[in-house]
């Protein structure tokens, strides 16, 4: 009997090309469980200050047109994919007060965090994690960013 050969779909994109946008949905989706934690009442979570910390450190440089490929840091993301997912959001609002929101939300006096403050992270988090779920489930996305 011969081996069982899994064919690749030549239309679908490596599953190596695309875990970078599986991981940056999953962190969105950490984001937004820790947020809804925090919203009943809790402390921060860690994991909470680690996904507003990238974000706001990633932000921080689309808005100053700095090149995110040059600081590779832990302190934001730093695949292209990642990158690009994250311009591609952030076009479509208003980085400056995003930015304000989730420095709001670092800060130490973050326990008593505007209803505002949260929705408005929450809506940043979701869109981030849809955009990004987009591009892992989409198997011709790859093509359209690297063009």
């Amino acid at each position: 009997m011969l081996p069982c050969r899994m064919t690749e779909n030549p239309d679908m994109a490596p599953i190596g090309e695309r875990a970078y946008y599986l991981s940056l949905a999953l962190d969105a989706r950490r984001a937004l469980n820790a947020i809804r934690g925090f919203s009943r009442g809790s402390e921060p979570s860690d994991e909470l200050k680690d996904s507003l910390r990238s974000a706001t450190e990633s932000l921080r440089a689309i808005a100053a047109h700095e090149s995110l490929y040059a600081k590779l840091s832990p302190e934001h993301y730093v695949q292209f994919e990642e990158i690009q997912t994250l311009r591609e959001v952030s076009s479509s609002i208003d980085c400056v007060a995003l930015l304000r929101t989730l420095e709001s939300l670092l800060s130490e006096d973050s326990s008593a965090a505007a209803a505002a403050d949260l929705t408005s992270a929450r809506k940043f988090f979701r869109a981030l994690e849809s955009r990004a779920l987009h591009h892992y489930y989409d198997p011709g996305s790859h093509e359209t960013v690297m063009a």
